[in-house]
């Protein structure tokens, strides 16, 4: 019967692999939709578990008082605190390849909050000492030929400073390599290049204990209640989300306009595959006449039906796993680094079951209906 099977899908080779073609493209659509949609979402780092951030509550646009770092400090359950703004600027162009995140950091507390962020204690004094020093993750230092020593210039947008920065350090994130993209310069030489003002973007705090979380953002938020510039304190997590917000509602847009192509893909496909085990009616009714039981005839038109669904879906869930890995180079272009940006086990077999499912049953339902028929109304079909 297989063989059988197989004769009959070739028999009309281009529709058979128009129809797997389409299937593909749905399940491509929707792996990569799929995917990308949970990678918004999934932003836990078990090493951020004792990890706040404190910013300004209106937006991450307003910028805080330096003399705040001070002050959270003396919370209890607070053993770091590390200022920290985004710098932005141009390196080179604004092509996308030229785009990484860039921020100003106090080198000493840094080290302190992220102590899984793993630098050479000679590149760290280095730094220290060195007021136009930066470092940069090894992927990012990688990508671009960076060697100790090296110089570059970052021209101001946001900030109306340009900035000649030389690289002192290169560190590394063994437990996450995905982050390993950002360079980090020290604050003392953009706020002299500013002339001082006293303000920072926002700030890293890192606790002693993480079953303190609620308590300290309590008392961070109520320290600053009545002041000008009040904080919005919020774990790593949901501070990561907010930034993803920043971009609009960009997960209703993927989901929706999305998931309305893969549908209307999805139910083309099935009706051509409808389509085609409907104009089998004719050859059903012969099959029987030589002998074939009705449950041999419909398997044999579900597995013809069950093939193509399976094998348009393998290969759209394998176009993903392609996919996603330019994808992810193209958002972290955009300062946007996921750690699960890759096709599962679990979403894989979830495609191939969906394209199995497709098959199953846009084959099923016209085959027992062809096979209901008597033989001779299906022969008079042929005419």
């Amino acid at each position: 019967m297989i063989r059988l099977v197989w004769r009959n899908l070739m028999r009309n080779k281009l529709r058979t692999t128009l129809t797997i073609g389409s299937v593909a493209i749905a399940l491509l659509v929707l792996t990569l939709l799929g995917t990308v949609l949970q990678a918004m979402t999934d932003v836990e780092d078990p090493t951020g578990a004792g990890r706040l951030i404190a910013r300004n509550r209106i937006s991450l646009t307003f910028q805080l008082p330096e003399a705040y770092g001070a002050r959270l400090e003396s919370i209890p359950h607070v053993v770091a605190v590390s200022p920290q703004d985004w710098f932005q600027g141009v390196y080179v162009d604004r092509r996308p390849e030229n785009q990484f995140p860039r921020f100003a950091s106090d080198p000493e507390s840094l080290l302190q909050v992220f102590p899984e962020l793993e630098l050479p204690a000679e590149q760290a004094e280095a730094w220290k000492a060195d007021r136009r020093g930066f470092i940069a993750g090894a992927a990012l230092a990688e990508e671009k030929e960076w060697e100790l020593g090296e110089q570059i210039t970052i021209a101001g947008d946001i900030y109306p400073v340009d900035l000649e920065l030389t690289l002192r350090g290169i560190y590394r994130l063994p437990a996450n390599p995905a982050q390993e993209r950002s360079l980090y310069f020290q604050d003392r030489y953009l706020e002299e290049a500013l002339g001082n003002p006293g303000i920072v973007g926002f700030y890293w705090l890192l606790l002693d204990d993480p079953d303190a979380v609620p308590e300290v953002i309590q008392q961070a938020e109520a320290m600053f209640e009545n002041s000008p510039a009040q904080l919005r304190v919020e774990t790593q997590e949901a501070f990561i989300l907010g930034f993803i917000e920043m971009l609009g509602n960009i997960r209703f847009f993927f989901g929706a306009i999305g998931l309305a192509v893969a549908i209307s893909i999805l139910l083309i496909t099935a009706n051509t595959m409808a389509m085609a085990a409907r104009e089998r009616t004719t050859e059903v009714a012969v099959l029987r006449t030589l002998g074939f039981r009705k449950g041999q005839v419909v398997t044999m038109v579900v597995l013809e039906a069950i093939l193509v669904g399976g094998l348009g879906a393998l290969l759209g869930v394998l176009l993903a796993s392609g996919a996603l890995g330019g994808i992810q180079t193209a958002l972290q272009n955009q300062g946007l680094v996921f750690n699960t940006l890759r096709a599962s086990p679990d979403r894989v077999a979830l495609g191939i079951a969906i394209g199995v499912a497709i098959g199953l049953i846009a084959g099923a339902v016209p085959a027992w209906n062809a096979a209901r028929l008597r033989i001779v109304d299906g022969l008079r079909q042929v005419a």
